[in-house]
C-alpha cells in the first residue's frame, strides 16, 4: 500500500531499524519525522545522517517520557532534535480548501480504510488503535 501512494522504500519499523537505514542511504537519512514517539526516538536518531533533522510529533507509542535520558548519548553529533506539537492556530493556517481541490481534480487521492457510524465510534477507535483499517477511518452521522 505505501508503494501505491509514492513510497520509494519501505522499512518495516520494530523499533531497531537505524542499521537498516543507514545502509539503504549511504550513513543515513536528511530527515525523520518521528510519528510514534518515545518509543522509535532514540532509533530514529541514530538513523539519521550528520547535519540531518528529527522532527518528533508524534506520540502514539504509549510511552510519554524515557526513564534515562542522556542527550550527549542518545543525539549524535551534529544531528538537530526538534519536535512540533501543533496548536488550532496551526490547524487553521492548513490549506485544507487546496487540499480538498486536489482530491476533486484527480492529483491526490486519499485510501478510504474503514467506514463506521457515530454509534460504532467505540469500534472504530478500536480499529485506529489495532491499526486495522489500512487507510483513513471515515466517521459518519
Amino acid at each position: 500500500m505505501l508503494r501505491e501512494n509514492g513510497a520509494d522504500r519501505v522499512f518495516v519499523d520494530d523499533g531497531q531499524i537505524a542499521e537498516d537505514v543507514r545502509d539503504a542511504f549511504d550513513g543515513g537519512v536528511d530527515c525523520v519525522l518521528e510519528l510514534v514517539g518515545t518509543t522509535t526516538l532514540l532509533d530514529s536518531l541514530r538513523a539519521t545522517d550528520r547535519h540531518g533533522v528529527v522532527c518528533m510529533t508524534g506520540m502514539v507509542g504509549n510511552k510519554w517520557d524515557f526513564e534515562r535520558f542522556a542527550p550527549m548519548e542518545a543525539i549524535p553529533t551534529g544531528v538537530k532534535l526538534t519536535t512540533y506539537a501543533g496548536e488550532s492556530s496551526d490547524f487553521l493556517a492548513t490549506p485544507l480548501q487546496e487540499f480538498v481541490r486536489e482530491i476533486e481534480d484527480g492529483r491526490t487521492s486519499v485510501r478510504i480504510g474503514a467506514v463506521f457510524s457515530l454509534c460504532d465510534i467505540v469500534e472504530a477507535h478500536r480499529c485506529m488503535e489495532d491499526n486495522r483499517a489500512q487507510g483513513k477511518i471515515v466517521v459518519t452521522t
